[in-house]
């Protein structure tokens, strides 16, 4: 009987030490001053009280010292990843230095347009428009290419968009050397840029059988006699013509 009496002291000493244990480690994280946020850092971006002003206007709290267990990554990285001038976000926690750690790559631009409300947005090589942010952002915008319309600007550049995103992989460095993309007033797409070192006049048409229209310049810039065009006409994907 005696022996029985200590087995159950012994297991309800082990329970009562567990949930102490568990106890303090609860305190410990959410609780005690001895786990808060030290430091705070946002690499990637000049814009950082951009990124902290998203944030507060989400209601996600983030400051320094505050309990470091209180801080949620994901939740921080999903409002973050909202701002349409970045490419990438990711948030981390180092429990050892206390530090929280926002790191974001930037969408880089290769042309820019003027939209029907008189605002210059950007085009990354996705085809994402977006408004420049950051001062790198602003500054690189001086140096871009425009994209000008002579229709309707949203439904230009929304075509030029379309034209961007679907851009095989073989063929973004039309994107890389781009000097100039137009639209004419019947929706044609005009890209000016760069092939074997010589400056290139792509007609792509409209947005339709663009599939078609890319496998056919690919096959067309493979003939060793086209290794000098300074034109190709790809409107009638069924009748391409080089010059």
């Amino acid at each position: 009987m005696a022996h029985k009496v200590k087995k159950r002291l012994k297991r309800l000493a082990i329970t009562t030490t567990t949930i102490t244990a568990f106890a303090a480690v609860a305190y410990l994280l959410g609780w005690s001053s001895v786990l808060t946020v030290e430091s705070i850092e946002i690499t990637g971006t000049s814009a950082t009280q951009v990124i902290l002003n998203q944030l507060t206007n989400e209601d996600i709290s983030l400051q320094v010292g505050q309990k470091f267990a209180r801080v949620d990554p994901r939740a921080i990285e999903r409002s973050v990843s909202k701002l349409d001038w970045l490419a990438m976000v990711s948030v981390s926690r180092n429990w050892i230095s206390k530090q929280v750690s926002i790191a974001v790559i930037e969408r880089v631009a290769v042309a820019k347009a003027l939209t029907s409300e008189n605002s210059m947005v950007n085009f990354d090589i996705s085809g994402v428009v977006f408004k420049p942010i950051s001062r790198e952002q602003i500054l690189g915008q001086k140096s871009l290419p425009i994209v000008s319309t002579a229709g309707d600007s949203k439904a230009d550049l929304s075509g030029v968009v379309k034209l961007l995103q679907q851009l095989p992989e073989n063929l973004q460095y039309l994107i890389e050397d781009l000097q100039q993309i137009s639209v004419t007033k019947s929706g044609d797409i005009l890209m000016k840029t760069r092939i074997n070192q010589l400056s290139v006049e792509i007609n792509w048409g409209d947005v339709q059988q663009l599939d078609q229209k890319y496998s056919i310049l690919i096959a067309l810039l493979k003939l060793p006699e086209n290794n000098k065009i300074r034109q190709v006409d790809l409107s009638e994907p069924s009748a391409p013509v080089v010059k």
